[in-house]
């Protein structure tokens, strides 16, 4: 598996994660996510994001959303 599609799946997995820890769709996540920064977010900081465990990742997520004024 190429690099990209490691870091496409690992966003994927961030975005049905989050849905499912907030109880929304995985298309109103990715779409929260796409159009604060939270997609670049993850994607540029895939070596170290990908290593954390999925509660830290939520409540990073949250924390990344709370800075930018978005709710999810």
């Amino acid at each position: 598996m190429s690099e990209r599609s490691k870091v496409a799946e690992f966003v994927s997995f961030c975005i049905e994660m989050f849905a499912k820890a907030k109880r929304l769709s995985g298309d109103k996540v990715a779409a929260v996510f796409q159009s604060c920064g939270a997609i670049d977010y993850l994607d540029s900081g895939y070596d170290v994001l990908h290593t954390q465990g999925e509660r830290w990742l939520v409540s990073d997520l949250e924390e990344f959303l709370r800075i930018r004024g978005v709710s999810a």
